[in-house]
């Protein structure tokens, strides 16, 4: 059932941006309210950009053509070329070449890898026994077999943070459970700057730690005032249809992977 039938809703709406206010002040990484960025934000926002849009634009060419094209030469297209909103200009440049070190090894883990069954898409759905609904991008997500269960779902993050991507990995096991029917298989982090990559296996006691941790999570953001029920204003309206990153589609029923 769509939840755009239920207007009149009141359950609170966990985006996955939020989380990022858990930990100090922090700005969320991306920009949220359009593809273009203002001129005045931070360089981790100029970096998660040309990231999101070249990784989109790598994984939506076909694979035969792809395994032509180095995946640098697509984060050199979208990469800012003023180093407005950077420290300075040779921290623009250190940070240039660690993100192209860190997109070149998503390229080459992923070569054997051919159609993304997601890429940039945002989800909206209810998970009702939490009292709330889930509003998460997946930025990509691969099939390893023909079941739900062999989905392997990746996020593209600037830096390595333990507490974000700790965090990041319940959220996805729950949204996966509510959305697919089923908790992925693995679910990997690259962390561009520090060219790290951590990886989550999923196990039989995994749902569970993470529907605790989601709970705990609800609770925590609504304490803080930064949850808030859906509203029908046409501010957040329009918040809602453009809270999207390039080439994203918003999904708001239940969803079948075959």
């Amino acid at each position: 059932m769509m939840r755009d039938e239920q207007l009149g809703s009141s359950i609170p709406v966990l985006y996955d941006y939020q989380i990022e206010y858990m930990w100090g002040s922090r700005k969320p990484q991306q920009s949220r309210k359009s593809d273009k960025l203002k001129p005045g934000a931070g360089w981790r926002e100029h970096v998660q950009h040309a990231v999101s849009h070249a990784l989109h634009e790598y994984y939506s060419t076909p694979y035969d053509v792809r395994c032509e094209i180095p995946v640098q030469y697509m984060l050199e297209k979208w990469w800012p070329k003023q180093h407005t909103g950077f420290e300075s200009y040779s921290h623009y440049w250190e940070v240039k070449d660690k993100v192209t070190g860190g997109i070149c090894k998503i390229g080459a883990a992923n070569r054997q890898l051919h159609e993304p069954a997601i890429l940039f898409e945002q989800f909206q759905i209810p998970a009702a026994e939490l009292n709330v609904e889930l509003s998460l991008i997946i930025e990509a997500a691969w099939m390893m077999g023909p079941h739900a269960d062999s989905l392997l779902v990746q996020k593209y993050m600037v830096s390595y943070d333990p507490y974000l991507v700790n965090a990041y990995m319940h959220l996805i096991t729950v949204f996966s459970h509510y959305a697919f029917g089923s908790v992925p298989e693995m679910i990997e982090f690259y962390c561009l700057l520090e060219g790290k990559k951590v990886s989550y296996v999923n196990g039989p006691s995994s749902l569970g730690r993470s529907l605790d941790y989601v709970t705990l999570l609800r609770d925590t953001l609504q304490e803080a005032g930064y949850m808030m029920d859906r509203c029908l204003c046409p501010n957040c309206a329009k918040r809602r249809e453009t809270n999207l990153l390039p080439g994203a589609e918003k999904k708001n029923s239940r969803l079948h992977i075959s």
